[in-house]
């Protein structure tokens, strides 16, 4: 995630100087797609494993005082 730091600190520094355009090479907008890419593949991931559907064996209803 270097790369989208490395995007993140030029940007403030073109703000500060009032920068109008803000261009990057190529080599650089790669690995910033690259940083996002495995970002949002490792989300993804964690999210598909926390919201794994429950089967119905899982679950135990109790109404012992009804």
């Amino acid at each position: 995630m270097i790369h989208i730091n490395n995007f993140i600190d030029k940007l403030k520094f073109f703000e500060t100087k009032n920068s109008k355009d803000f261009i990057i090479p190529m080599s650089e907008a790669k690995n910033l797609h690259t940083d996002i890419t495995k970002l949002l593949l490792k989300l993804h991931d964690i999210t598909s494993k926390t919201q794994e559907p429950v089967s119905p064996k899982q679950i135990e209803v109790k109404g012992n005082n009804w």
